[in-house]
């Protein structure tokens, strides 16, 4: 994962463990797993955009 990704994963989890209630600590959680998904999903979109831009037959 990326150097911000990283960092903002361990900001949410700081705030997580200062949450006294439990709706905030689950959204949190949530939180977490929504970063988690969007940097797999912008490493997989660089991916297919460097297939693209390197694709021979389409040049």
């Amino acid at each position: 994962m990326a150097e911000n990704t990283d960092w903002l994963l361990q900001q949410v989890e700081e705030l997580k463990k200062k949450q006294p209630a439990y709706e905030d600590r689950a959204f949190l959680t949530a939180l977490q797993t929504v970063i988690k998904e969007q940097a797999s999903r912008s490493a997989q979109i660089q991916g297919e955009l460097d297939g693209r831009l390197w694709n021979p037959g389409k040049w």
